[in-house]
């Protein structure tokens, strides 16, 4: 683990700001609705997670890992912008 001191709040703004990075580059330029569809949860769910309102459930944070293609942990602590 590399930072084991991170704060939860720091952790939602990191994922947060990596998931709307992810969603609208150039290699997925997937809309919110497309993503919410591709991992099975509704739109609005989306819209929490990028906003920072909420990390999500861990087996969706592996479903957004494994589409594009990065680690959890990746994804939930190094800024990938």
């Amino acid at each position: 683990m590399r930072n084991i001191k991170m704060k939860e709040e720091e952790m939602r703004e990191i994922f947060s700001a990596n998931l709307a990075y992810l969603r609208k580059s150039d290699r997925w330029r997937l809309s919110q609705k497309t993503l919410a569809k591709i991992l099975h949860v509704p739109r609005k769910a989306i819209v929490n997670y990028e906003s920072g309102k909420v990390l999500p459930p861990t087996y969706i944070t592996y479903r957004m890992a494994v589409y594009f293609c990065c680690t959890m942990e990746d994804l939930l602590t190094e800024k990938l912008f």
